[in-house]
């Protein structure tokens, strides 16, 4: 098949990290694609940096410069200038493997369906797995037959998804969940993956193919962006206002102290099919 892969990489002041995140796109073992870099304003050289960089290759790429206002702005800035049936995230201080864009154009052909596809993330060089284990399976419909979700509670269940860096998307899904609300400065992939997968299924490829950056300049460690300071009173409204917008079943509220734990229902939503082929694309 060998869809055209849009890459977007959104970039913000990290001009000692961006130009080892642009040539982990551009050394791809997948030549299909095409890079859309967004700088939001930076105030440091990534400008020059990432002009630089992209004249080392001849694969399609383009360059926008905007004023800041936010990784979420970046992204809606983007999507107006992708061509491929799938698009790819990069934040500009992560890098990718060689054959990560391969693996996943393979998962994609092999379950053509996903709302998300997404891979194992290992954070810092040589560090753990983003996530403890990965799923594959439809996970809305699981949210859908619960309704209201206590993220007290069910905080697990709507957690399934990596980082920005290990995600893709069909760009015919993405048209339906764009724009991201403006009021989502940071952390626009928790809003694209909770609205995404209310499309398709999560497909999870098991093997580690991107390094996700630790360090303390990530908005996601930042107390201003933590759970109570910014997930539950920006991103909790903001994907409960789609979920009602397109007649979806789902809520997310929050209710403290919670004294019994539940069991995780995501995994049970899969198919073993499912999992026998990712990891049998996993071992070649």
């Amino acid at each position: 098949m060998n869809p055209l892969v849009s890459v977007v990489l959104s970039s913000y002041n990290y001009e000692n990290y961006v130009a080892d995140a642009i040539r982990s796109v551009f050394n791809q073992t997948y030549p299909h694609l095409e890079l859309v870099v967004v700088d939001d304003g930076s105030r440091d050289n990534s400008r020059e940096v990432i002009e630089e960089t992209l004249r080392e290759s001849n694969l399609p790429s383009r360059m926008i410069f905007k004023e800041n206002g936010g990784q979420s702005s970046a992204f809606n800035t983007a999507l107006e200038h992708l061509n491929g049936e799938l698009v790819a995230f990069i934040d500009s201080d992560d890098q990718w493997n060689l054959n990560k864009l391969e693996a996943m154009v393979r998962l994609f052909e092999t379950c053509p369906d996903g709302g998300v596809y997404q891979h194992q993330v290992e954070v810092g060089f040589g560090g753990a797995n983003r996530l403890e284990y990965i799923i594959s399976g439809d996970v809305f419909r699981g949210w859908e037959q619960i309704g209201e979700l206590n993220l007290a509670v069910y905080q697990g269940r709507i957690s399934p998804f990596v980082p920005t860096v290990g995600l893709m998307f069909r760009k015919e899904i993405l048209e339906k969940v764009f724009p991201i609300p403006k009021e989502l400065i940071t952390c626009p992939d928790a809003y694209l993956t909770r609205t995404s997968v209310a499309f398709g299924p999560l497909y999870s490829h098991p093997a580690v193919l991107a390094t996700w950056r630790d360090h303390e300049e990530n908005a996601g460690k930042e107390n201003t962006y933590g759970y109570h300071e910014y997930w539950l009173p920006v991103i909790m409204p903001a994907l409960n206002r789609f979920y009602r917008e397109h007649g979806f079943n789902v809520e997310f509220y929050y209710e403290a102290p919670v004294e019994e734990p539940v069991e995780s229902i995501v995994g049970e939503t899969e198919s073993p099919g499912i999992f026998t082929r990712l990891f049998s694309l996993g071992r070649k």
